[in-house]
């Protein structure tokens, strides 16, 4: 790099330096600079957002149904263990489902690009990257908490299909390799949510505006669940100063550390 850069000192032309400098940038540009007519045109859903409120379409509680051999799953693992230590005190994140059904005021932040859906949550500092540019999904990628995703526009809805997800053999929402995920975005307004919002969310600070980013996601995994699990999750658009760091481990690291602490110091 160095060396080419020192090349174009060497260029005497100054309008052809400047196409050898834009030729060079290029590849650090190309993600997300390009893409189909339908991307261009589609709604942008980048801020920041708190899920206020969830419906299970259909009725049937928030908990998911478990058929008798999942349910014997969890016993199972459960059974291996004096006690289950919380999850969140040892800062481990759920992974998905539960990252985006959560309703405990950690706000998730989006970012948009025509290729790419990045969301970034507080809780845990996890994230999720939703691909857009048409490619498949890639068997040859190590299963993860949060899978890899896949989107496409249809109209202003965009559909992302989730797979490659790693054991998760906790409830409410386990899963293995046989779980898929299917999430319908769409955006509405508050005036047309009739679900309630949940107690469980602590005054996070006002909403920005009457916006309404609905995920529609459907769980199925017929290993664990007894069908298809649908639940219906509404954020808000909050200001972009409402997420914070999250500074979970380091309060585990500097307990560790005060062990190390030499007497009398």
């Amino acid at each position: 790099m160095k060396a080419w850069l020192r090349g174009l000192t060497m260029i005497k032309n100054p309008l052809l330096a400047v196409f050898a400098i834009a030729a060079l940038l290029q590849p650090f540009h190309s993600f997300g600079a390009s893409a189909p007519n339908a991307a261009r045109s589609a709604p942008d859903f980048s801020g920041v957002w708190m899920a206020f409120a969830a419906e299970t379409p259909g009725g049937g509680g928030n908990s998911p149904g478990y058929t008798s051999g999942g349910k014997a799953r969890l016993d199972q693992f459960k059974a291996q263990y004096t006690e289950i230590p919380e999850t969140g005190i040892w800062c481990l994140g759920a992974g998905m489902p539960g990252m985006m059904l959560s309703m405990v005021s950690y706000p998730i932040t989006i970012v948009q690009t025509p290729k790419l859906m990045a969301m970034l949550a507080e809780l845990e500092m996890q994230r999720r990257l939703v691909y857009l540019d048409g490619r498949p999904h890639d068997e040859t990628l190590l299963p993860s908490s949060t899978g890899h995703s896949v989107g496409k526009w249809e109209g202003n809805a965009l559909v992302i299909d989730t797979v490659d997800l790693s054991e998760w053999q906790l409830a409410p929402w386990p899963r293995s390799e046989d779980t898929h995920i299917t999430e319908r975005v769409s955006m509405t307004k508050l005036g047309n949510i009739k679900a309630r919002p949940s107690g469980f969310v602590a005054d996070a600070g006002k909403p920005l505006n009457d916006d309404v980013l609905v995920f529609d996601m459907t769980l199925t995994d017929p290993g664990y669940y007894s069908g298809p699990q649908r639940r219906v999750i509404y954020y808000q658009r909050m200001p972009d100063t409402a997420t914070l760091e999250y500074q979970c481990t380091y309060e585990h690291w500097s307990d560790e550390l005060e062990k190390k602490r030499k007497p009398g110091k």
